[in-house]
Parts: structure tokens; C-alpha cells; sequence
């Protein structure tokens, strides 16, 4: 290339790096400045999605050790029998609260209960076992056959020579059973077991013992045990009356309505002299005895058969039914 041909080009590349103007230069700056704020802006936004991203972390983390670490499913451990006031069940789990019981409705393992002023509840544990709970009760069933009682009584009815074991617990001490009816009180410092049928065993931290149908033993924390006779209508067992058991009446024979009476109350039917006890043994009842406690069943029960009663101590004797007998 001759040397005019290079001046020639080098003149026209400078035409071609023309400078730009200080307009252009303006509106350059212009959008170098929005790009910049725009991702200064952009910034806070991802740190916010960082944030939530970790918190939802956090949640996810607090709900399975939340998971981890609630009770096992709670297993059904009784079926309300006979319900007589306020008894409030509470489930014990994280957005559970308290909910009455009614008749059919079911406990589980962990409930706090809580039997309220004059009330009381028959649990069905099984058709050979049953609990009691009176007024001013708070119990809690660990398992089917492990009842804690924080404070109260307990009463608690289990078939002769069936397999039906409970533990009953209290501050004061343990108590067990061998096919029995008995009644345990959980007071201050102290435990109390009334035995009306059967055996019943007494475990605390110091001794064993146990008590013999027809006998009571009280323990306190700091004292040597206490323990004496029991009759059959002791007064201890009266409020079980307004909770009795239930019992179909409709087909049922007079011999199996009081056998069921006796269990109720303690107290042995007998036939009074000129009455054929084998034939009215066998009689087939019928109607119903819903809602009825054990003496007004029974007065009902008799009269469908001409038939009444009286009481001699711990016997009820079942009579000819004449004009002013009840």
C-alpha cells in the first residue's frame, strides 16, 4: 500500500471514531444507573427467599421432632357404662382439650379424667372387668390393665376365676388383685383398700400386704398400717348404687337378676320359708331395668312375679307378696 493509500485510510477510520455527544454520554449513564438499581433492588428480595426458604426449614424441623415426639396412638381402654354427672375426659395431646363423657362414648390410654361434685362413671374394661370412679376422682388409665389414681376412689369389679388383672396406682402405693371386688381410696399421704369379695394386695415402698374379703387397710406414709372388719353394706360402697352395671333383663331368669343384685350391692338374696325356690329361680323375666339402681330393680323385678322383699341385716329375703309390702 503506497503511502497516500495509508493516509487516505488512516483519515477515513477517524471519521469513523466519531466521539459521541454529550446527550448520547447522558442517556448511557442513565441506564448504566436504573441496571444498578435495579439489582441493588433485586438483592433484598432473594435475601427475603432465603429467609423464607430457612424458615420453612425450621418449621419442617420443628414439626417432625413435634411428631417424633407425641405419644404413640392412644389406644381405647374402656367404654362408659353408666355416667351420673360431670366426668371430663382430656386427650392429652397438642391441640386436644377436655370433652365430657357420655354413655357409649370410649377412654383411651393417657386421658387425664376428672369426675366432677356429686358425680361419678362405671367403666367397661372388659365383660370381666369394670372400674368405678366416684366424685372428686382423677384418674388416668396408663394401659388397659394399669389404672394411676391421683386422688379419689376407685372401685373396682372383676368375674370370680376370670383372667382380668389391673394395677391399681397411687402416691401412696400399688395395689393388685386376684378375681375380687374392692374399693381403693387415694387420699393425702395415705391409701385405703376395702375388699367386699376376693383378695386384694397392698404394695408400698416399705411392706406387702394383703387384705382378705369383709376387711379394710389403711396405710399413711408415716404410720403403721390400720386395718379392720368390713360389712357387706358398708358405707364406703353406697355411692356405687346411683352406677350400676348393666344388666338385660328381657329373657333373663330371676336366678341371674339376683345374682347380679348381689354383686351390686353386696347383700345375699334368700327365699323366706313356703316359697318353692327352684321354680321361681327359673322364671323368665321380662322388661327392662334401664336407669333403675339396684333396689328399685329389684322391687320391680319381684312384684312381676307377686313377689316382695324385707332386709335382715346383710340378707334380703324374698317373701310372698301381701297387701303393704314393698
Amino acid at each position: 500500500m503506497s503511502g497516500d493509500d495509508e493516509t487516505e485510510t488512516g483519515a477515513l477510520l477517524a471519521q469513523l471514531r466519531v466521539k459521541p455527544s454529550a446527550a448520547a454520554r447522558e442517556r448511557a449513564f442513565m441506564h448504566l444507573e436504573q441496571e444498578f438499581l435495579a439489582q441493588q433492588a433485586a438483592r433484598p428480595r432473594r435475601h427475603f427467599a432465603r429467609g423464607a426458604i430457612a424458615a420453612g426449614l425450621v418449621l419442617a424441623l420443628f414439626a417432625g421432632w413435634a411428631w417424633r415426639n407425641l405419644p404413640a396412638t392412644p389406644t381405647v381402654v374402656a367404654r362408659v357404662e353408666a355416667v351420673d354427672g360431670a366426668v371430663e375426659s382430656r386427650d392429652g395431646f397438642v391441640f386436644g382439650g377436655a370433652r365430657s363423657l357420655d354413655v357409649g362414648g370410649t377412654v383411651v390410654t393417657g386421658a387425664d379424667l376428672d369426675v366432677g361434685p356429686g358425680a361419678g362413671v362405671l367403666l367397661r374394661i372388659s365383660p370381666d372387668l369394670s372400674v368405678r370412679l366416684a366424685e372428686n376422682t382423677h384418674a388416668r388409665f396408663r394401659a388397659s390393665d394399669e389404672l394411676e389414681l391421683g386422688a379419689g376412689q376407685a372401685f373396682v369389679d372383676a368375674t370370680p376365676g376370670a383372667r382380668a388383672p389391673l394395677r391399681v396406682i397411687t402416691p401412696s402405693g400399688e395395689v393388685t388383685h386376684l378375681g375380687t371386688q374392692y374399693q381403693v381410696r387415694a387420699g393425702d399421704h395415705e391409701v385405703e383398700v376395702a375388699v367386699r369379695e376376693g383378695r386384694a394386695q397392698l404394695r408400698t415402698a416399705n411392706l406387702t400386704t394383703v387384705t382378705e374379703a369383709g376387711h379394710w387397710l389403711l396405710h399413711r406414709d408415716s404410720a403403721a398400717p390400720l386395718t379392720g372388719d368390713l360389712a357387706a353394706d358398708d358405707v364406703r360402697f353406697q355411692w356405687i348404687a346411683r352406677l350400676p352395671a348393666r344388666f338385660k333383663l328381657e329373657g333373663a331368669t330371676l336366678s341371674a337378676f339376683l345374682d347380679w343384685f348381689r354383686r351390686e350391692t353386696g347383700l345375699t338374696p334368700v327365699y323366706s320359708d313356703g316359697i318353692d325356690a327352684g321354680r321361681f329361680a327359673q322364671v323368665q323375666l321380662k322388661g327392662s331395668i334401664e336407669d333403675l339402681e339396684p333396689f328399685e330393680a329389684l322391687s320391680y323385678v319381684l312384684a312381676t312375679a307377686d313377689l316382695a322383699w324385707h332386709r335382715e341385716g346383710a340378707k334380703v329375703v324374698i317373701e310372698k307378696r301381701q297387701a303393704g309390702n314393698g
